[in-house]
């Protein structure tokens, strides 16, 4: 009996011996941690709402609110989900007419699609006119450019037209030019458009001669022509940080962090795909709402 008892404390001595210390780490190559199942349904609910809000101007449908939900719960709302659902949402028809909305109130104040095609009608007759005879080929400039704001919507369904270059279009024509009546006033205006800041004092002089046709030089590129500063001023890094800035405080409620500008303003000079840049913004946890 003692016998047994003795071999019974040797098995077990080498039994510990062999075990590792309790405060030691076991780690297991390939392992990974279990998906977070406690995302609540509300949360879920609550981001396909924000997302149509956001991006479409409306609440989803209930079909739509369905399939939103669908799609995040295939992996519990993960990266791959978010992606997905809001490549749905960017697919709708209404998407781009939207992002022309957003931007020709934010541009053109209370101009619309309506008040584009009166001026053209307006300009139009013009031309029937031959008091006017002096000032035709001015007059078409102007129907032409209007032309070109009138059919942002549809170019941005087909592909053929950024978002740069919508922006562009709704500062090249005859509305822009009545709200900014003058040089300086349109150098202003889209410095504050789009690079959030006033002119500095030779900024704006070199501005104001470029658009008036004299050579003059600002960020450090050459140019003669109206045309030549838009090319400009749209390839700044300013242009990309006021972009990532509007989407941040429109989406976040609040000013990106240096690291942020830093990264997604790069990235979007870089690969110029502004729904990339929205997608980026609108999957963070901090829109979710899970930080």
């Amino acid at each position: 009996m003692i016998k047994n008892i003795v071999f019974l404390t040797l098995i077990l001595s080498f039994s510990f011996v062999g075990c590792k210390k309790d405060d030691e780490l076991v780690v297991v190559p390939g392992n990974q941690a279990p998906p977070d199942y406690t995302i609540s349904s509300i949360v879920k609910e609550n981001y396909v709402n924000k997302v149509y809000i956001s991006v479409l101007g409306r609440k989803p449908e209930t079909i739509e609110l369905s399939s939103g939900l669908s799609i995040i719960n295939q992996h519990n709302l993960s990266e791959l989900d978010r992606a997905a659902f809001l490549d749905e949402v960017f697919a709708k028809p209404t998407y781009n007419q939207r992002l022309y909305e957003m931007a020709s109130i934010k541009l053109l104040t209370s101009f619309d699609t309506s008040a584009i095609t009166e001026r053209i009608a307006v300009f139009q007759f013009l031309l029937t006119d031959s008091a006017y005879a002096s000032v035709f080929d001015v007059i078409n400039m102007e129907i032409a450019r209007l032309e070109l704001v009138k059919s942002i919507p549809i170019d941005l369904n087909n592909g053929t037209l950024t978002t740069i270059g919508m922006h562009r279009r709704l500062i090249d024509n005859n509305f822009y030019d009545d709200i900014n009546m003058g040089t300086e006033n349109f150098v202003v205006s889209s410095f504050q458009h789009f690079m959030d800041r006033y002119p500095t004092e030779n900024e704006l002089e070199q501005s104001s001669n470029m658009v008036d046709g004299l050579s003059a030089v600002i960020f450090f590129s050459q140019g003669n022509t109206k045309s030549q500063y838009m090319d400009i001023i749209f390839n700044t890094d300013n242009y990309f940080e006021s972009e990532v800035r509007e989407l941040y405080v429109r989406y976040l409620f609040r000013e990106p962090t240096s690291a942020e500008m830093s990264k997604y303003a790069t990235e979007y000079k870089t690969d110029l795909n502004y729904k990339k840049l929205q997608k980026t913004i609108l999957s963070l946890d901090e829109y979710v709402g899970i930080k």
